[in-house]
Parts: structure tokens; sequence; C-alpha cells
């Protein structure tokens, strides 16, 4: 089963990085408009050619486009690129399986609306649901190595009532975790809130509500980063699973009590793309692995919209087989020193 991995230019260093003459990055001179309206004579690139394990292969292609083009162009637009470069993996490439990666997910409804264009054959995966997986083992990991009790701490998520997010809290609320909730708008958790148990949690569209919080997960699609030093409590630990990140790289001067993890990364000893494409050498994306994974299981389904807790424990499944799980944990792309957990500890 041969995976197309779906992509697109996430920040504004990965557009100085493309534009390049030989070894000379000519990015680092040029205004950041002109580079991105040199992106848009193009729909698409395709990025690599890449063996998978020895069992099958695959195609990384990206869409040429920022996280902020993605975000602020009209949506209609942007589905197109997003449909021609899938089509291109499909017929020309010979892909059977697409997984949308970063915001190319979130921009077709969770793959919702590509399932219904009649011309697209292959399946179809979101990649939420092993993000979600490796979102909460990560958390947990934390929290242990911190030393904290789920039992006694208040948990906060990000973009709760989004795809991810609600596979996120639908976990923590299960194990009644103290919440809280938080989203844009009060009335995006319409639907989240009759899949919640129990009275611990507290919905609010006040993203300074989380100044409460002794760890937060965050999972938008937002461009840019939303978290700033100035509303995180002191010694919180912020488990990033958004791609663009949500946290701001300013904590790492100014807030040196919070530790901010990179958090939806999973190893991948014996997978190479290839090419750069946003995470540190031998280490990949939850969702990029989860194509992967069902690639190397052969499994001809789609996997679009909210994610199931069957699926969950599937994609868990598959990463003990194929022997993934969640990266050494790293923050802002850089090894982060485990001797930072010990001093909350202490506290």
């Amino acid at each position: 089963m041969r995976v197309l991995i779906l992509g697109h230019l996430i920040t504004s260093k990965d557009l100085r990085e493309i534009f390049r003459i030989g070894n000379f990055k000519i990015g680092k001179y040029l205004p950041m408009w002109l580079m991105e309206w040199a992106l848009l004579w193009r729909d698409f690139t395709v990025m690599s050619h890449f063996d998978l394990m020895g069992e099958t292969d695959g195609y990384f292609i990206a869409v040429r486009l920022t996280s902020r083009q993605m975000a602020s162009m009209p949506k209609e637009i942007v589905r197109k690129k997003i449909l021609n470069a899938i089509l291109y993996g499909q017929d020309k490439l010979g892909c059977d399986l697409v997984m949308l990666g970063a915001l190319t997910a979130p921009l077709t409804s969770a793959g919702i609306w590509l399932r219904e264009q009649p011309e697209l054959k292959l399946n179809i995966t979101n990649g939420n649901t092993y993000t979600v997986a490796i979102a909460i083992q990560v958390a947990e990991k934390a929290m242990e190595l911190s030393g904290l009790n789920l039992a006694e701490i208040k948990l906060a998520i990000i973009g709760s009532a989004g795809v991810i997010g609600e596979g996120i809290t639908r976990y923590f609320n299960q194990k009644n975790a103290d919440l809280i909730l938080v989203e844009r708008s009060m009335d995006r958790f319409e639907r989240l809130t009759p899949q919640l148990v129990g009275d611990r949690f507290k919905l609010v569209d006040d993203i300074s509500e989380i100044k409460n919080a002794d760890i937060i997960i965050t999972a938008t699609s937002h461009p840019d980063a939303l978290i700033g030093s100035d509303i995180l409590k002191e010694n919180a630990i912020v488990v990033d699973v958004a791609e663009p990140p949500d946290v701001s790289p300013e904590i790492e001067q100014i807030r040196p009590d919070v530790i901010s993890i990179d958090g939806g990364r999973v190893r991948w000893d014996k997978v190479d793309f290839g090419v750069y494409f946003g995470a540190p050498k031998k280490v990949g994306f939850a969702c990029m692995t989860e194509g992967l994974m069902q690639a190397l299981e052969n499994k001809r389904q789609d996997y679009i919209g909210s994610v199931t807790m069957e699926h969950l424990e599937e994609t868990i499944a598959w990463a003990k087989k194929w022997d993934f799980g969640p990266a050494r944990f790293t923050s802002f792309n850089k090894p982060l020193d485990l001797e930072r957990f010990k001093k909350i500890k202490q506290k």
C-alpha cells in the first residue's frame, strides 16, 4: 500500500530555507512577501520518494503555502491546491492512501470534504488519532517525571473541541481529571459537552484562564503562537501538539521555570524521508506516523472526522508492532534536559 504524506511549509524559517542557489540561502535576504508570491505559481512540490522499512514505499508532497497563507487565503483556493496535490499522488504516483499533515486536515474538515470529491479514489487518514495517543502519552510521562498526580492538578486543553482536542479531552475526562477546556468561542462546545461525564470541567473562551493550570495541552490549527509567557502558572508544563506551534519561543528566555514540550513527536529510527520537514533527525510527527503505520498494515479504510476510542487503541497496537513511540523530549526542536522535571517535583 503506497502512502502519500501531504504537508506544507510551516514557518517563515522553512520558507527561507527553500529559497537557495546551491548552498547559498538567498531566502535570508529576500522579503517575505516576494517569497510567498513566488510560491503561488505552483500548487505543490514532490519533496521525496522514500522506502518504508522495506515493506512498501511512499511520497512526501508539500503544498506550496505557508501556515499563514493556508489560514488567510480563501478556503476554496487552498482546498483546490490540496486536492490537486493529492490527485497527482493518486493518478501519477500510484498512491493508495493519503495522510493529511499539519493544516491540510483542519482545512478539509478532517478529511470529510476530500471524501466528498468523486475523483478521489484512494483512502484518506487525517492522522489525528495517533496524534491524540502521543499527546496523552507525553502528558502522562511529564506528570510522572514531575511527580504530579492527575487527581490533584488542573489540566487545561486548548482547542478542546477540535478533532485532536476532543480526543484528548474525552480521554482525560474519563480519567476524572480536573479540566479547563478552552475554545475561541463558547458555541464551539455545543458538540463536545454531551460527550463529557461528571462535572470536573470548566468551559472558557478566554485563554488567560490557563494561568490556573499545572499542565496545558494545546492542539489548535492557529497559524501563530497563542501562548505567551504572561499567562502561565509558575512551573507550568505545556505539551504543544500544534503544527505550527502554539507556544511562543520567547518562553525559553523569559520563563525558565516553564517546560514546553514538542508534543506530537515520534521515534523514527527506521524511517527517513530524505528531506527536512520540520522535525529533528530520527524524529517524525505523530500524524505522519499514523499514515505510515496504516500503509504497513495495508489497512484500506478511511480514518476521517472525529477520533474514536477504538481506533485510538488500534493505533497504539500498531505502534507497538512496528516499534514506534514517543520521541525523546525536545523543546523548540532542541533536546530537553529531564533534570528540569525534578525541580518541579521538589517544589
